[in-house]
């Protein structure tokens, strides 16, 4: 833990190229804040904020344009948010003032186009900081098999869906589900008891997991600048406090009806069961004092993606489209790991990766709109497809082990990163 926050800090420094990095522990704190039962969080927040963005303006030093766009876009979003809670009673004192003088601190700090990595740097951050282990090839020929395999399922699964259509003309016909009362939370809430009761009557939940439930909640409006979709959102503590599945608020459809497509089911699994939040609940309520802040982007990001595959192993995700969601969402993962060291080596710009998302299935819209966040977090998109690759070939090698039990030693090991799981599992006995 150590080394990588000395790689982060010293090495690979986001906290000197990119705004959105300090605002995004200012909104981090904030809500904290607003969590509390004393209203005193609140004040004493604001009144350190000028202070922070001071330190913060000091700190950066070369802002690239792929990093100041969404600062600004950001700044705009909090300066609103906190604007309509000092409306409703929560005071701002000197923090509107400070984002402004924040936002004057951007505007000399621009640093030209680039904000790609040095290549060694890039390699090692995905190779070692992450996890992924190999060289950056390996690593590269792995998300094109993906890819592939991907590709190939996809068009098997849309031969028997609707022949005659290719699987990237079916996506679009992917049945819509409209929001009860136009509220994205009453279409998650029961689905979100669906899941648990089904994790739960599968034996996939160990004891030390409890009943805690994810709370639902919308994208905070500071974060939607940096934010592409749904996410969990963990609370520190021991023992585990739970936390928040962030719902973000895209547009109404055509129809001008709010709602989701089916594949909304399985963004529900990898965010809370049994996905990020049963295994960060499981892992602040660990025994082993050490290992419960311990986090591997491999192992979190691999294990929530497992998560979808592990509920087609337990027949929850048996339905007629559903084959054709899960394959749909590992090619976009491929894809998006294929864009992150494309952008990084200099060989993909914004657009050609916009184009290579709407091949893997992405509206050309909501593609330009969101290759840029994946610029801001270097490496991370390769976490999603090595670490399901990883997490199902362990799940190979221990079909010894029924999928319940597998599950439940998995989670009572917590982040440990894949060499050390993988020796545990192979010595447990039956």
């Amino acid at each position: 833990m150590l080394k990588s926050l000395r790689e982060q800090l010293l090495e690979f420094s986001p906290q000197r190229s990119q705004p959105t990095f300090h605002l995004n522990i200012v909104v981090a704190g904030l809500i904290q804040a607003l969590e509390e039962d004393d209203p005193a969080a609140w004040r004493f927040r604001m009144a350190g904020l000028p202070a922070f963005l001071q330190q913060a303006g000091s700190l950066l030093d070369q802002v690239p344009q792929a990093f100041l766009d969404p600062g600004r876009k950001m700044l705009a979003d909090l300066d609103l948010w906190i604007t309509r809670l000092e409306q409703n009673g929560h005071p701002a004192g000197a923090g509107l003032a400070a984002l402004g003088e924040f936002a004057k601190t951007l505007e000399i700090k621009s640093a030209g186009d680039s904000f790609v990595y040095p290549p060694a740097l890039y390699e090692r951050l995905v190779t070692e900081h992450l996890g992924c282990g190999g060289d950056l090839t390996v690593v590269e020929q792995e998300l094109h098999s993906e890819y592939a395999e991907m590709s190939g399922l996809l068009t098997e699964e849309a031969g028997r869906l609707i022949p005659g259509y290719d699987w990237q003309q079916l996506a679009v016909r992917v049945p819509f589900i409209e929001a009860p009362n136009s509220s994205l939370q009453e279409l998650y809430r029961p689905e979100l008891l669906r899941l648990e009761a089904h994790v739960r009557e599968a034996g996939l939940v160990p004891e030390l997991a409890g009943a805690l439930q994810p709370e639902l909640a919308d994208v905070p409006a500071g974060m939607a600048a940096i934010r592409a979709s749904d996410a969990y959102s963990s609370r520190v503590g021991h023992p585990a406090r739970g936390g928040a599945f962030h719902i973000y608020q895209r547009a109404r459809t055509g129809s001008g009806k709010l709602g989701r497509s089916l594949e909304y089911r399985m963004t529900a699994a990898h965010e809370t069961w049994p996905g990020h939040h049963l295994l960060d609940v499981c892992r602040w309520n660990l025994p082993r004092t050490i290992r419960r802040p311990l986090e591997s982007p491999l192992c979190y990001e691999g294990w929530a993606c497992f998560a979808e595959s592990l509920l087609v192993e337990t027949g929850y995700f048996d339905g007629p489209w559903d084959r054709f969601l899960l394959a749909r969402r590992r090619i976009e993962r491929a894809a998006r790991g294929l864009i992150d060291i494309g952008m990084q080596t200099g060989r993909l710009s914004f657009a050609a990766a916009a184009e290579l998302l709407v091949e893997a299935g992405y509206a050309p819209r909501e593609a330009a709109n969101v290759v840029p966040k994946y610029a801001l977090r270097p490496g991370y998109q390769v976490c999603y497809t090595l670490g399901l690759r990883r997490m199902l070939r362990l799940r190979e090698q221990c079909r010894r082990l029924d999928a319940g039990e597998f599950s439940r030693r998995v989670l009572q090991q917590g982040e440990i990163g894949f060499p050390a799981l993988e020796h545990v599992l192979h010595t447990q006995g039956d």
